[in-house]
């Protein structure tokens, strides 16, 4: 009779696992699972041992990913070493080591559901094999072959909306990737969002009978391929980055006055506003600031662009690395460390406090999941990044229209114009995304994004002259402007417009956001 489970797999295939283990605990089993278990502050390596000794079955998880890593060897290796139980869940049908093709299995590959209730039979009661694992052979659930073929007509139907580049750009090889499992979800996700708008505009412009049918079609299989991306069964289905990011409100430990510890911040200069948000938290609950590093119970490093590593001694100290940005030459030191994730937002300062003495705790109360594969902004950059995508290609895409079929011959000064007017406002854009998202250089603070958005207004209001400027050589011309397909005016303004009032609305819900990401000065 199993007890005490341990899961070993893959991180990409962590959203078939998180449920997986929801379901298993809902069973009332005990199950150990690395981000669930781990203790900030402490060496993972350590804890997973641990995890391994004290649990009676690993349930491993069957895929390429998970059979070619050397630390999931090295676990199922253990308990058969050992001499303990393995259950395989196959997810995808590998060649498998000679050691486990003696195994127990289950097939997870088609009905999920069937899968669950043949695992639960297994784990109340052993069972002898009568078919051999599954090696070879491609099965999926009936959801993701649904995903495939509804996403292959919004593939065709997002070609209609070739002005906005990145809508077909995200769209039409998103067929091949759900069944690779590699998409993004988050830039399909704004894709399909997007997809209705970009169609709306194009009726306005064009006002081409023929593309009612196209455009509203479009639009209903993007949100139905929305719905379907969004289903448990998808978000089983694919890689990290494939799937919803996932954190559940925090859970407030109600711990007034906790033990107190004394702890040293480690930051660099720039992420100062994070810093010392953190310290007035840990103040507030009595916890104690010393002034070196040396003499920290708890050390809390800040990790970003601008910081790697820290002196701390994680042998000695609890350590606990606080992720704010992406940073791939992280030291090795604290690698091994179970970090917190600050990047979607700083969250939880409340429960670090209350349970800095009690870290066995804190993964659960803070509810992450782990989304180190994922691009991830909090809300506020994320909705400045895609204002600025989407006003862009927009902009771009109009200026191309006119250059590559131009309704009429346009006088060199129209070219020229036209082109100036996308290098330019594409450069800008760049530059705006890149200091934006980096934190360095130029666009790294902000006030100069909005000296940005406000350059961004005087070049849409530049096309917009540039526009009405060429409709009224197409009405010189003796051509019926309602005639040509081309009439851009104002449809960069509106989309201006609507990008900062929907920006502006998300800026003043997360205004300590925009202090915190944007780096301090020194």
């Amino acid at each position: 009779m199993t007890s005490k489970i341990f899961m070993s797999y893959s991180r990409r295939e962590l959203g078939f696992v998180d449920d997986l283990v929801s379901k298993l605990e809902g069973e009332n089993y005990d199950v150990w699972l690395d981000y669930r278990a781990l203790i900030p502050g402490s060496p993972w390596n350590v804890q997973i041992d641990k995890g391994l000794t004290e649990a009676d079955t690993v349930l491993l998880v069957v895929s390429k990913a998970a059979i070619a890593s050397e630390y999931v060897a090295l676990e199922w290796r253990h308990f058969l070493e050992t001499k303990k139980r393995v259950i395989l869940l196959i997810f995808e049908a590998v060649d498998l080591p000679k050691e486990l093709e003696q195994y127990e299995w289950v097939d997870f590959r088609g009905s999920y559901k069937a899968g669950l209730a043949e695992l639960f039979s297994q784990l109340k009661q052993p069972i002898q094999e009568e078919h051999p694992v599954p090696e070879t052979g491609f099965k999926a659930p009936w959801i993701v072959w649904v995903a495939i073929l509804v996403s292959a007509l919004v593939a065709l139907l997002s070609l209609s909306e070739y002005w906005t580049l990145f809508i077909p750009w995200i769209l039409f090889p998103l067929p091949y990737r759900i069944y690779k499992r590699n998409f993004d979800f988050t830039h399909v996700q704004t894709a399909l969002l997007a997809l209705p708008v970009a169609s709306v505009l194009s009726l306005v412009v064009y006002e081409d009978p023929t593309l009612d049918v196209v455009v509203w079609s479009g639009i209903m299989y993007g949100l139905i391929l929305l719905f379907i991306l969004r289903t448990p069964a998808m978000q089983r289905w694919g890689k990290p980055e494939a799937i919803i990011p996932k954190y559940i409100n925090p859970h407030d430990p109600k711990i007034s006055n906790p033990t107190p510890i004394p702890f040293y911040v480690d930051y660099a200069v720039q992420d100062r506003v994070i810093a010392e948000d953190l310290i007035a938290t840990l103040k507030k609950y009595g916890h104690p600031q010393v002034n070196t590093i040396q003499e920290a119970k708890a050390v809390f490093a800040l990790i970003s662009r601008f910081k790697s590593d820290t002196e701390a001694d994680s042998e000695k100290q609890m350590l606990f690395p606080i992720l704010i940005q992406t940073n791939n030459d992280i030291s090795k030191a604290l690698s091994r460390i179970q970090w917190i994730d600050f990047r979607p937002g700083v969250r939880g300062l409340d429960v670090i406090a209350q349970l800095l003495p009690n870290p066995k705790e804190l993964l659960k109360a803070l509810g992450m999941r782990p989304v180190s594969s994922q691009t991830v902004y909090s809300p506020l950059i994320t909705a400045i990044y895609y204002f600025i995508l989407f006003l862009t290609v927009v902009n771009i895409g109009s200026s191309i229209s006119y250059l590559l079929t131009p309704p009429i011959d346009l006088i060199p000064s129209d070219y020229v114009e036209l082109g100036a007017n996308m290098l330019l406002f594409g450069g800008l854009a760049y530059l705006m995304v890149k200091g934006l998202t980096s934190r360095k250089g130029l666009f790294s603070s902000l006030w100069q994004i909005l000296l940005g958005v406000v350059v961004m207004w005087g070049l849409t209001y530049w096309q917009k002259v540039l526009d009405g400027r060429i409709v009224s050589e197409i009405v010189d011309a003796g051509i019926d402007i309602n005639t040509i397909p081309y009439n851009f005016v104002n449809v960069a303004e509106y989309i201006y417009l609507i990008g900062i009032a929907v920006t502006g609305f998300v800026f003043f819900r997360n205004m300590r956001d925009a202090k915190r990401w944007f780096p301090a000065k020194k």
